[in-house]
């Protein structure tokens, strides 16, 4: 599959913001004197506030200057120049993907006398058609939250629409959103610059559908729309998560939420026979965990580190259609006089109706545990002013368990998630930046049938060496281990990215490349022990099946895919003149052909 894409954007405005689609932002600007005349050759430094992190530069013949791919968080910015006082600006935040513009205008004086400026980077994006929004530090500390899902903000967004009717599942878990009417799988999660996704593709949620993290994420931006020419894989919607790092002072927090169905108001579908008799279902829900970053040497080596736990137990009210405890026995409700010897072992896997409900129905409650564990670590080295690293790894455990129709027959799932990111900024002038990352993604799904150990005996099998297949009685609910069960989704990701800027006169150029290589291996066992299909309750008691369905002999239940996806791209943001710039990028990307083994 191969795309091309050309974006041209035509700006009349005075510049504040474009975004980028590393985990960084950009200050940049015009110095100019009190007449409004531009000062080329003056001394500008950005100095990070939290980590004490500084980067210089030189403003150019036009007075411009350009800070770029600095880490998100708190600055201040000075500059100066022979015969005029230095000015400073404070109070500045800049945020992932950002490029604000702070302007100066130097007074005549000494370096004695400093003019200062406390102001807040611009956040009113006038330049770019690129459509988003930024949930920050505030917004991610402050906001409630149910179940600590952090993608539940991002449907508070413009464009953003939620998907009721995807999800879900065990495979497809968490919450899945459309972004301006695009197909919920066109959504790309990336942290700190590496593919976040599951399994699935299309959430950040483990099999408990779960997205916990949110102790270890600084902020993110949702991008909609109009994207420029550095955003690659996906068209719906980019998300920039940033972790967060350690500063020069120590912070941490300790926490526990706790939810239970003491403190639950009765749902309109809570009936009491459903519940056992109780008012609503049980439910335990406890969400706890801790985290500390700081300082191990003070503005050159910094640490930080979260863990997060979730244990939950959920009543999940059940309904189904069972087999009239009168046709269980010979010449009964089912009409026949001699129930097939073969079919008798079947029978105890239907429960009798439940008393007082109508149409053979049966009702249960099941207790539904859902645990998880989520940690992640962050180390970040600040070798010298012009050379900064950091490496982070996040870990994400969980497992549920889900009942079919009837109690005993249970599906398992469990989810071992892995990412882990190394990335190194160098700056090589006053002009030239380059960021380079590795990556590495290991999402992992396994889903297998939980049953009785008495259905593995011999006179329960459908097919010679597997487990009891399904029954599928029509007008009966189907009774026995799912039938898709064991499955398997492992994706082994491994990325490379490097991305250049570059500042020439009135071109910010920027180029890079994205490479990714895909591993995934997929089980399915479809109709694994085989179903057997009846007509009516008469034909089941007789044991005469209108169909068995089963694998093929030989069928071949694993698959490897291995393939490669290559992006490279170029933007320049040519400024014409002060109200005027062009936003010019090209962008080619494609995937090779998918290697495919079957075992």
């Amino acid at each position: 599959m191969l795309r091309a894409q050309f974006i041209f954007l035509l700006v009349l405005a005075s510049p504040l913001i474009t975004y980028a689609q590393l985990p960084t932002g950009t200050f940049l600007g015009v110095v100019k004197d009190a007449s409004g005349a531009v000062v080329p050759g003056a001394t500008l430094t950005a100095r990070n506030l939290e980590t004490g992190l500084t980067r210089t530069t030189v403003s150019g013949s036009d007075g411009e200057y350009r800070f770029a791919a600095l880490p998100v968080g708190s600055y201040e910015l000075r500059a100066e120049q022979t015969g005029f006082g230095p000015e400073v600006h404070s109070g500045l935040t800049l945020a992932v993907s950002q490029e604000a513009v702070i302007n100066f205008a130097l007074q005549v004086g000494t370096v004695q006398s400093t003019v200062s400026v406390t102001t807040e980077a611009p956040i009113v994006n006038t330049t770019s058609g690129s459509l988003g929004a930024l949930v920050d530090e505030q917004e991610v500390a402050d906001l409630p939250l149910n179940g600590r899902n952090y993608i539940d903000l991002t449907l508070m967004q413009p464009g953003i629409n939620d998907s009721r009717t995807t999800g879900g599942t065990m495979q497809y878990s968490g919450t899945w959103f459309s972004s301006n009417g695009a197909p919920v799988r066109s959504n790309n999660y990336m942290l700190d610059g590496a593919i976040l996704s599951s399994v699935g593709g299309v959430s950040t949620a483990s099999v408990s559908g779960q997205s916990l993290g949110v102790e270890g994420i600084r902020e993110y931006r949702v991008m909609t729309n109009s994207f420029s020419a550095e955003y690659g894989l996906l068209m719906g919607s980019q998300m920039m998560i940033v972790s967060k790092g350690g500063t020069n002072q120590f912070h941490g927090s300790l926490f526990e939420y706790v939810r239970n169905s003491a403190l639950d108001a009765r749902n309109f579908f809570d009936y009491t026979y459903l519940q056992g008799g109780q008012r609503i279902a049980q439910f335990q829900r406890n969400n706890f965990g801790a985290s500390l970053g700081g300082p191990i040497q003070k503005e050159k080596t910094f640490f930080f580190a979260t863990v997060e736990a979730v244990r939950e137990r959920k009543g999940v009210p059940v309904l189904s259609t069972t087999l009239p405890a009168t046709a269980k026995v010979n010449g009964g409700a089912g009409g026949v006089p001699v129930i097939n010897s073969a079919v008798v072992p079947f029978l105890q896997f239907f429960p009798n109706p439940t008393p007082g409900l109508s149409n053979n129905q049966f009702a249960f409650t099941f207790i539904q545990p859902a645990n998880e564990v989520y940690s992640q670590y962050r180390l970040d080295q600040a070798f010298s002013a012009s050379d900064t690293a950091f490496f982070r790894y996040t870990v994400d455990n969980g497992n549920k368990t889900q009942v079919s129709a009837f109690p005993g027959f249970t599906d398992i799932g469990g989810t071992g998630n892995q990412y882990g990111t190394l990335s190194e900024s160098h700056v090589f002038s006053t002009r030239v930046v380059n960021t380079g990352q590795l990556s590495y993604s290991r999402p992992n799904l396994k889903i297998n049938p939980g049953y009785p150990d008495l259905i593995t005996n011999p006179q329960y099998e459908f097919i010679n060496g597997q487990a009891m297949g399904q029954i599928s009685v029509s007008g009966l609910s189907t009774v026995g281990p799912d039938s898709t069960y064991p499955r398997q989704f492992k994706q082994d990701l491994y990325t490379f990215s490097d991305d250049v800027f570059f500042t020439q006169g009135k071109s910010a150029w920027k180029f890079g490349t994205l490479i990714n290589h895909f591993r995934q291996y997929m089980q399915q066992s479809f109709d694994r022990g085989g179903v057997a299909n009846f007509a009516n309750i008469s034909s089941f008691l007789l044991g005469q099946a209108s169909s068995i369905v089963q694998p093929s002999s030989g069928s071949l239940t694993d698959k490897t895919f291995a393939f490669y996806t290559l992006g490279f791209y170029i933007q320049n943001d040519l400024k014409v003149r002060s109200n005027l710039t062009l936003n010019l990028g090209l962008r080619y990307e494609f995937q090779t052909d998918m290697i495919v083994r079957m075992e």
